[in-house]
């Protein structure tokens, strides 16, 4: 689905919801949020582009640090922001953006943000509310998402964002505890000396303090230096476990936001405020799980646009199917006909032909030369339920070494 035809889908919801439900006794009512911070953005910065428009979106390259060995937490915003638009959205014409392909609204707002814990939980999952200038008072409207893949807080800003800020509406987002949150072994001098460092609430890197992550080593482990930890990876909480208590805080914690930036309204409660949860992916998987979670019906709608999810029984699981295009994938290019070309043929035979001969070497594949292991690899995809238009896309795979890079992280994560 197109990020149009998504938010088509966020503006039919509004329009048929009802008014809000009744207490949620999920998740409490004041969500434990460490570090809280607020960040006002208008006069050449807003809340949906960071000031850079449309145009400084479209550009490829990220905007510009004054110091790349110390950037300010404005520049790291800016740069998170254009990264996390160019992941999501097609930028380059009306397919994708719909009513906002000839300008995007400029956005004046505050913004709430902090890390919410769940109990028995390790480590926090960032939680981010978009307060616009523009809020409607009188229509009280507050979107809840949560960022597809591993992506930080604001990987639903050209899903969510773009719909509800222009709007009026407040949004309020969750990172599920994946994102960015990394911790460098080093630190920022090189030797691990002062015990490494994480990332501030702010995106600035910190020795000291609260940060977004910091790995509980075992006792009398030995670290190798040179080394990057990762939330989602290492934080040894399998936060895929908790997506949809993630979405609940945040709303949650949308809520507690309102209140503070309009204390002469407050209170603001599921009650008085149409509440909307919306996701792509596994974000569209997260807020199902929310949904199910929320008994008392704290959402007035929930969106989940091409949701990853496992139906029992019907079903694989995403480490299952990941794992088996990582193994089989290279091997079967040279096979798959009508291919959208990524490398070179040579390139391409070249990779497959090793992977093959590794296949077969481990007993996977029984075919003796490359032409037939490769065709015997299809077979296999084909046989395990993969779709030929899902195949035809497997040189990007490859090139990207995507199906690799998503397992690594959910096989640390599954296994804590």
């Amino acid at each position: 689905m197109h990020p149009r035809n998504a938010l088509s889908a966020i503006l039919m919801a509004l329009a048929l919801s009802g008014c809000g439900g009744g207490e949620n006794g999920l998740v409490s009512d004041e969500v434990p949020v460490t570090a809280p911070r607020v960040s006002v953005h208008r006069d050449g910065d807003d809340l949906l582009s960071a000031g850079l428009g449309l145009a400084g979106l479209r550009n490829v390259l990220p905007p510009p640090v004054s110091d790349a060995h110390a950037p300010t937490a404005a520049e790291l915003r800016r740069r998170a922001i254009h990264t996390n638009w160019r992941g999501i959205a097609d930028l380059v014409g009306e397919k994708g953006l719909g009513d906002l392909s000839s300008a995007l609204p400029v956005v004046p707002g505050r913004e709430w943000s902090g890390f919410a814990t769940l109990p028995g939980r390790h480590h926090p999952h960032r939680v981010l509310v978009q307060v616009p200038d523009n809020f409607n008072a009188s229509q009280r409207c507050l979107i809840v998402t949560a960022s597809s893949g591993s992506r930080g807080v604001y990987g639903a800003i050209a899903l969510a964002g773009a719909w509800g800020l222009p709007r009026g509406c407040a949004v309020a987002y969750t990172d599920k505890g994946a994102g960015t949150g990394f911790f460098d072994v080093d630190g920022s001098d090189g030797d691990g000396s002062d015990g490494g460092e994480g990332v501030a609430l702010d995106g600035t890197r910190s020795a000291v303090g609260v940060v977004e992550f910091r790995p509980a080593w075992p006792e009398g482990a030995v670290i190798l230096p040179h080394r990057i930890a990762l939330k989602h990876a290492h934080s040894g909480d399998n936060p895929e476990a908790d997506w949809g208590r993630h979405v609940l805080q945040a709303a949650q914690f949308g809520l507690q936001a309102l209140n503070d930036a309009f204390p002469a309204q407050a209170p603001f409660t599921d009650d008085n405020t149409r509440i909307i949860a919306v996701g792509l992916s596994n974000a569209g998987g997260a807020v199902l799980r929310a949904s199910e979670l929320d008994g008392q019906g704290m959402f007035d709608a929930v969106v989940a646009v091409a949701p990853n999810i496992s139906a029992p029984s019907r079903g694989r699981v995403l480490f299952d199917y990941a794992t088996e295009a990582a193994l089989f994938a290279p091997c079967a290019m040279p096979a798959i006909a009508n291919a959208v070309t990524m490398m070179p043929p040579a390139a391409r035979d070249a990779v497959a032909k090793l992977r093959c001969a590794s296949l077969q070497q481990a007993g996977l594949l029984s075919s003796g030369d490359a032409t037939a292991q490769a065709q015997e690899a299809l077979e296999h995809l084909l046989a395990q339920g993969w779709s030929r238009p899902a195949l035809a896309l497997y040189q990007q795979g490859v090139v990207f070494d995507l199906w690799r890079a998503v397992a690594v992280t959910y096989a640390h994560s599954y296994a804590r």
